[in-house]
Parts: C-alpha cells; structure tokens; sequence
C-alpha cells in the first residue's frame, strides 16, 4: 500500500467487535489525562526537568505504534472496512510484522525526538516511557528495525503525522537530554501508564465515538474527579495536640516529647533520615508530625507508611487515618495497601469492562481492569499505609515497577521497624532510598533495634570514622539532606527507665506459674517462635483451663483471613491501651504481634529468638502506665532450652542446626547462639539504656568462638553475600519482566507455601465455603465477590506436607500460584490429594490448620 490517508486507523474496538475510536482520538484523550495528573505533581514537577505540556505530549504518543500492520490486523472487520480482507494480507501481517505496538510507539517517538534535535542516545531514552506502557521494558540500544512497523515506510510516515497532531494540541516534547538514570523518565513512564489506564477506562471514554476537543478535555476532568485524583487540601497551624488523639493517663492531650520535638525541628526537607528509639516511645506520630511540616510547606505530595507485615500494616492504618483526618479539610480514606487490602477495602471498587472477553490482542482493558483492583490504584492515593514490599516492587524488575515510582514520588516514605529485614530485603530497601530521594521524596526510618552498621549504610555514613557504637546515644536521629548534606547526630531525652527482670524457665515451670498469675487477673503474651509450637502450648493451656477457667487463646498466620480477622480485632483490643475490662488471659501467638502493634501484657513469657526480636518482645510487656497491675513488677520469662549453653560450645554446627530445630529453621542458630549467651545470667535488663549495648554485643565480630560456632558464623557470612548479590541483580530493570507480586520478588522464602482454599463442600463449580458463604465458579467473567469470598477463605500451607500437588482449574483465575480447594469435614479433617502418606492436616476455629506428622522430624517454620 502507498497510499494510507484515506484509512481510519482504529485504536480501541467497541462491544460489537466493531472499530471504534481511531488512534489520534484516543492519544489525545489520554494527553489531556496526563496533563491534569502532571498539573497536579505542582512543585515536585520542576525536579523532573518536565512541564505538564511536554509530560502530556510524550503519554499521547504511546499509541502511535497502533498505525502499524501488526496492530490493525487484529481486527478483521477493519480490515474488511477497509477493502484489504481479499488481498492475503492477514495472514502475511500476522507473520512478517511487529505484533507488539509499544515497541512500535518506541521507534517512532525516538524517531521523533532526534528529527527535533536531540542526541540518539537521550531520544532512545525518553521514547522508553511511552514504550513501556504495557508494563516491559524495550532496550532501546538493542531495538533493531527487523520487522516490518519498525521502518521508514508509509507506515512511519503516517505515524509521525499523528505525532505531529499531538504537538499541535499540547506542545513541544522535551528538549533535555537525559540517560537511563534520570527519574524523569521512570516519572514519565509511571505517568504514562497511569493515564492510558484511565484513558482507556469506558466508563468515562466510551469507544464507540472520537470525541470533539471540549468532550475530551471534560471527560479527563470528570474521570479524575470520580477516580478521586484531588491534591490533599493540608490545614496549616495545627498544633501536635490537634493532629493527634493522645491522652495521658489522667486523660489529658498528650504533649510531644523529646524525641519529637527533635524530629520535627532536624527533618525539615527531603532526604533520608533514621529515627531510633525504643519501643513505645511515639515513632509513629514523630514521622507523622514531620510530615504533616513538609506537606504544609510544599515540600511533600502526600504519605505513604510502610511497615513489615500485613497485620500491623491493617493497625497502624487506623492511626494514620485519625491523623489524616485531622490534618486535611477535604480528607479522603487512607488506603490499605497489601496483598489482601482489597478484601475490605471497599473504598473504590474494580470496573470490569465488557470488552475483557474481547478476542483481540489489545491489552489496555485487561491492564485497566488490574489496575482498578490492585495495589497499584491504591499506592496512588495521597495518603497510604501498607507493607514495605509494597514500595519495594518500585526497584526490582516487577511489571510497572515504574508507576510505583510515579505513586511515591515526592512523599513522605516511612518504613517502620527497618532492622527486622534480612540482608536480601535490606539490600533492596537500600536501593530504595536512593531511588526515592531522586524522586523527591523523604525517607523516614524507624527502629529501636537497629545495628549501626546496617544504619551507616543507609544514611551514607562512613562506619570508620564513626561513633563506637554502644558509646552513641539513644534515642538518636542520624540522616543526611539532599543531595548530600549529614545532619549532625541528634540525640533525645530518653523516658523513664523501665526495669525488665528476666529469668530463663522451663517450659512446665512457666505453664503452672503463668496459669497462676492468669488466674490471678494477669494479662499474659505467650510467643512462639513457630506456628506448630504456638499450637501445642495452646492446647496444654486448654487443657489445663478446662471448662472454667481464664481465657486462653491463639493467633498465627495460618488461620483462613477471615478467621484471623476476627481474633486479631478481639485481642488487640482487649490487650490495647484504654481497655477498662481488663481480666486475666492468655494470648498465644507467634511473631505476628512482636512489632508495630500496641498490646500491653502484664507478663512475657518467650521462647529463644535474637535479641532484637526479644526486645521488640519485651516491647509489649508493661507497655502503657496502667495503675493497679496484679504483677508487683515487669518481668520476662525466656524458655529454657533441653540443653546448657555450654552443651552448644562443644558440638559441631550440624548436631547445633540439629538440636535447635525447629526455631532453627526460622533463626540463624549462630545469631540464636550469640543472643543465648547475651541474655543468660541476666537478673534484668533496664530500657532503654541496655537496648544498644544488647544489640552491639550479639552482632559485633569476635575471634574467639568454638569450632562449631564459627562455622555457622561463616555460613551466615556466606548467605549474606549470596543475598547481597541476588538483590542487586533483582533492582536490575533490564532483565526479563517479573511477576508483579508481593513477597515473590522482595522477601526470600526458604520455605515454599501453597494456597488453600477452605471449604464445607466442593464439586469443581459450585463451593460452600468455611465461613457459610456459597459461590458458583462459572462463565468467563470475573466476579469480584467470589474472589473475596474465596481469599477470606485462604490459608497458606507449607509446600513440604506434599508428595505431589497440583493446582486446581476452577480457582486458578482467582488465586495466583500453587492452589487448591481442600474440603473440611465436621471432624475438621481436611480431605486434600497428594499429602504425603505420614501428614494430617486439620482445621479447628481456635486453632487453626494444624499439621500431624506421624514420626519423622518436626520440621515446622514461623510465623
């Protein structure tokens, strides 16, 4: 074909199956998009080099690549339109020609930008925003002209003259040159996707039509509006006692201590910074504060918290609202941000567009439709909490990785508990202060635990000429400004000392005596260090309550959500502050409650962990002033091991691994080793004056240690390294595209799980599931209430309890990975294929799915 003006180019196909909106009207509908979301960026735009007009010009064009052969065959009706059905060229387009229209879009932007003057290299480079618009990277350096679409044809010509259309109604493309490490283009190509989304959402475009310009520019301006794309509207002036509900214990406004003030007077611009402080001590509301300076003076777009684990993610997300609230005149919810957030949060509902069973190749409603659903609409949102993971698919290879760039840019980034991350996790948190800081945002990290060394390297410190470390401070907040500017070491009143006696017991010693203390009125923190030990230690306190008796209950991950749900909202009330019916209990739990969430115990009795994760512990005993305790002091029980420490110096690290399982399995044993011998012979420890020198002492390197013990030390050096590694070939962008979801990509798993789906009865399409709600698995469409119903439902189990497995059709749709349906009778014996031949599994609504093992070694992992 020489000549392609007469031909009306289709970019979007109606319900019918028909062409619908051509390419120039749907471009230009999603430029006006992007420029109200680059309108909206306000100052944070000038860091990026781009104005709103040069933003909207380049989203435009990531469609032009939709005027190629490879695109237009996908419809045979425009091809019958258009007169080309009898002339064989489907099935030749379909062979010979690029079938991936963003790569085409890359060409010709790139194409573009060099025909306006600038360099190849820096026009390559800015064409990747536009071409990456469906979620994977094209390396512009290896992008060849080896098909037909990607050539200077009549074709291209065409191509370039929509372009040329698009720079009329917006303006020039960006004349800066940049290269790959500029997060202007990672911006631009988080803005791009964004507005292609809601470009192609036919709720507020419909396709059947191209629109006149003022139709246009009102749709843009009514979808962001319905979408909720409003700047958060800050109420300046408003003292710490106005943004916060906090009472003393004689119920008076809480004033800020030490450690905020100090936050809030060093942390005045972006960059990162460490908050450390013990446990209790307020963190939270000195980050929060800190934010609310930076969002009144224009230094800050909006908040996002992230914390370690979906639970306390789901507690702190309810401070953070209350604040919210108090901050903003026109206040929208703070999203829930994890991967079980769209559970209950009902906030924005999905749309599931009719064109998702469309056979055409077209992807944009099928990204719509996981946009609307994911977390990816959520971490958008000007105020969010949720987990780290969440923010850390934003530096890895993950599928729009880049439109996480996009949500965080310019925030508040707040990431609590920073030192519970092993070397893999804490490597990519690393990456993400510096990409975050090139996008203009704060970095807040908050720990009571963490080791100097991990903190130097975050805060660019030189550990040499540094500090020694139990000789630093505590509190302490450390950080440097943009680009590169330390703030001095800034140190905090500490509260008033708190006294933890300690004492290691046997485990049948603890049991009598804390039932004693339970009946008693005391409120009793049992934790585990396992899911199976948590169990058993639940049932000989049942046993020993009988039908009378204090309550006892149980709470781990491997209760279905709905289930977990309820226990965690019974017992963190009635463990948390303010709780006037206090009576005695016991709580039963594995690490899900040792950090991030606010319970007071009267008594802690834990088994062996690190030490830091046994102050994080001992920072739920005695946690809030509460007259008239029934134990006269706080102490802290730790459970004795079957055999002595010294036992330990004397045998070789495979009889260590061995004799410490399973909590073996979940801790290092070195660091387990270390922390033992740290804690034994202790009377009490005083908070928070022994935290740091604790800590240093677990840690730090020694030239002394038995045979064993070194050769653990060596493997754990070993894995560090290994993880080091694996992490900095994760924040690789450029490999393959991995899968977009959290945990797969930000944690290491040394323990494989699969996804069971609990239900009453099943028949491959119809299910009763356990908590009585009932779902038919039919017909194409997807239903998002079947898939709540099916996710309150699941359970992760670990992967070994199988001797084969194999995922089940009818829930695949809805539940990503390894999953299956398994059937729980009355007895509660769940009936599932493939176990192998010496595993049971059971569920019971207090204790959750339980594994039996007949004989063989407890192999049982957290949490």
């Amino acid at each position: 074909m020489d000549d392609l003006s007469k031909l009306r180019f289709w970019a979007k196909t109606t319900s019918s199956g028909d062409p619908g909106i051509d390419v120039f009207h749907h471009t230009r509908n999603v430029g006006y998009v992007a420029r109200l979301l680059a309108q909206a960026c306000g100052q944070s735009l000038d860091r990026f080099r781009i104005t709103p007009s040069e933003a909207a010009v380049m989203a435009a064009m990531h469609d032009v690549g939709k005027i190629s052969q490879g695109f237009q065959a996908k419809c045979k009706m425009w091809l019958t339109q258009s007169g080309l059905e009898h002339q064989g060229r489907l099935e030749r387009w379909a062979e010979l020609c690029e079938p991936y229209h963003d790569k085409v879009s890359q060409f010709s932007v790139a194409r573009l930008l060099r025909a306006r003057g600038l360099s190849p290299e820096s026009a390559a480079w800015w064409a990747v925003a536009p071409g990456s618009h469906h979620g994977h990277l094209h390396d512009p350096l290896s992008l060849r002209q080896e098909r037909n679409g990607m050539r200077t044809d009549v074709w291209e010509v065409e191509r370039q003259r929509v372009a040329e259309k698009l720079i009329e109604a917006f303006g020039e493309p960006p004349a800066a040159e940049i290269d790959d490490r500029s997060p202007a283009l990672w911006w631009l190509a988080g803005l791009t996707t964004v507005a292609d989304w809601i470009g192609s959402d036919e709720r507020f475009f419909p396709t059947d039509c191209n629109p006149t310009e003022d139709q246009a520019q009102a749709w843009a301006h009514d979808a962001l509006d319905a979408i909720g794309f409003s700047r958060p509207e800050v109420i300046p002036g408003r003292s710490f006692e106005q943004l916060f509900n906090l009472r003393s214990a004689d119920d008076r406004p809480c004033k800020p201590n030490d450690l905020q003030l100090a936050a809030y007077r060093v942390i005045q611009e972006p960059g990162v910074y460490v908050i450390e402080a013990p446990m209790g001590m307020g963190k939270t509301e000195a980050a929060l504060w800190v934010a609310y300076r930076l969002l009144c003076e224009g230094n800050a777009t909006g908040i996002y918290f992230a914390l370690p684990t979906q639970v306390t993610s789901n507690r702190i997300q309810v401070r953070v609202a209350d604040f919210v609230t108090n901050m903003c005149r026109n206040a929208e919810s703070v999203r829930l941000i994890h991967a079980n957030s769209w559970l209950t949060d009902t906030a924005f509902q999905p749309h599931f567009a009719h064109t998702l069973n469309r056979t055409e190749s077209d992807a944009d409603a099928r990204f719509g439709r996981d946009w609307f659903a994911s977390a990816k609409r959520a971490l958008l949102a000007p105020f969010g909490v949720g987990t780290v993971d969440q923010a850390l698919l934003s530096v890895v290879a993950a599928k729009h990785f880049f439109v996480r760039r996009f949500g965080l840019a310019g925030k508040v980034v707040v990431v609590d508990e920073v030192h519970s991350y092993d070397v893999y996790t804490g490597t990519l948190i690393r990456c993400l202060c510096e990409e975050l800081l090139a996008l203009g945002c704060t970095v807040i990290l908050l720990s009571a635990t963490l080791i100097a060394e991990r903190r130097d390297k975050l805060i660019r410190r030189d550990t040499a000429n540094s500090v020694e470390p139990t000789k630093e401070p505590y509190p302490l907040i450390t950080g440097f400004a943009e680009p590169d500017r330390p703030i001095p070491p800034t140190p905090a009143l500490a509260p008033e000392p708190k006294t933890v006696h300690l004492s290691f017991k046997a485990a049948e010693e603890a049991l009598d005596r804390a039932w004693l203390a339970a009946c008693d009125e005391a409120s009793i923190l049992w934790i585990c260090d396992t899911v199976g030990e948590a169990q058993r230690t639940y049932e000989r306190l049942l046993r020993r309550r009988g039908d009378d008796g204090p309550d006892v209950a149980l709470l781990h991950s491997r209760f279905p959500y709905f289930r977990r749900e309820t226990l965690e909202d019974l017992w963190m009330k009635r463990l948390g502050k303010g709780n006037p019916d206090r009576r005695g209990c016991v709580l039963v739990s594995t690490q899900v409650v040792e950090q991030s969430v606010d319970v007071d115990a009267d008594l802690l009795i834990t088994e062996l962990a690190p030490t830091d994760m046994l102050l994080q512990r001992i920072g739920r005993l005695w946690r809030h002033p509460r007259t008239k305790r029934p134990l006269p002091r706080a102490e802290c029980w730790i459970l004795a091991e079957a055999d002595s420490l010294s036992s330990y110096r004397d045998w070789s690290a495979q009889l260590i691994k061995r004799r410490l399982k399973p909590k073996g399995n979940v801790y290092a044993p070195y660091v387990l080793l270390r922390s033992w011998e740290v804690w034994t012979d202790r009377p009490s420890i005083t908070l928070p004056s022994d935290i740091r020198g604790l800590i240093e002492s677990t840690y730090c390197e020694r030239d002394d240690e038995p045979a064993g013990w070194q050769t653990l030390y060596g493997e754990i050096k070993g894995v560090e390294y290994a993880e080091d590694q694996l992490a900095t070939r994760s924040s690789n962008i450029w490999q393959v595209t991995l899968a977009d979801e959290e945990g797969k990509q930000t944690r290491l798993n040394d323990q494989p799980t699969v996804s069971l789906v609990l239900a009453r009865t099943f028949d491959g399409k119809h299910a009763s599931l356990l908590d009585g709600s009932a779902i038919e698995l039919t017909g194409e469409e997807f239903d998002l209430s079947v898939a709540r119903a099916l996710h309150r439902n699941l359970v992760r189990t670990p992967k070994w309890v199988f001797e084969r497995f194999e995922s089940e059709q009818a829930t695949r749709r809805y539940v990503r990975g390894n999953q299956n349906v398994a059937v729980v009778g009355e007895d509660g014996t769940i009936t599932l294929d493939g176990l192998k031949p010496e595993v049971a599994l059971r569920y019971r609504a207090d204790l959750g799915v339980a594994i039996q093992r007949r004989g063989g070694e407890d192999d049982e992992f957290g949490i």
